[in-house]
């Protein structure tokens, strides 16, 4: 007795892969140096707690502010550099491509009389070289700027404010992992389909 709404059990079963569909251009994960600067200053408010003060972050060289009274810390972005070949993900419209980078942020932390550079300087690189920086950072950005290591403090001798007076100065370059995304607009494939044979 045959079955005649029976299939062909040699036909191939068929796999579909969709690309999900585009309303607008996906939102990207990606920084610009600036939130790069607020993520590291929440993590300097916390690494560096200071008693009867509020430390003070200047966010880069260019912010054409006048100096504070200190304690403050200057952020300043020295290199980025691409670590790994970029990876590709698609969506209905788009392609997104990301890679990773490594970013060097020099930190010039300026002492006063309660509190000096060089202690400030080694809170910030005790802690940040502890996996607790990491725990911190998770709870500050979107999965794409991350703590790596930082280099030794250096100690600049003669470093001079507006003034012309010494200032108390120690400097440290901290590393980060940057995974930033690039959207680019393509006709990309919108549908996949694949051929299974089924084993028995």
């Amino acid at each position: 007795m045959t079955d005649k709404n029976k299939k062909n059990d040699k036909q191939p079963a068929k796999v579909t892969a969709k690309a999900p569909k585009d309303e607008k251009f996906p939102e990207l994960k990606t920084l610009t140096y600036k939130e790069m600067y607020n993520i590291i200053g929440k993590f300097l408010q916390k690494a560096i707690p200071i008693k009867g003060l509020k430390l003070k972050i200047i966010k880069g060289l260019t912010n054409r502010v006048s100096s504070p009274k200190p304690p403050y810390v200057v952020l300043q972005v020295m290199d980025e550099k691409t670590l790994s070949t970029s990876e590709t993900r698609y969506t209905d419209q788009y392609k997104i491509t990301w890679s990773r980078s490594q970013v060097t942020i020099e930190l010039s932390f300026i002492g006063s009389e309660n509190i000096s550079a060089l202690q400030m300087a080694k809170a910030f690189t005790v802690r940040f070289n502890d996996a607790w920086a990491t725990e911190q950072f998770e709870q500050y950005n979107n999965d794409v700027f991350f703590p790596l290591y930082s280099d030794d403090v250096r100690v600049e001798p003669m470093s001079l404010n507006e003034e012309g007076q010494f200032e108390d100065t120690c400097v440290v370059n901290a590393h980060f992992e940057y995974h930033p995304e690039l959207g680019i607009c393509a006709n990309s494939a919108k549908e996949i389909v694949m051929d299974v044979n089924i084993v028995e």
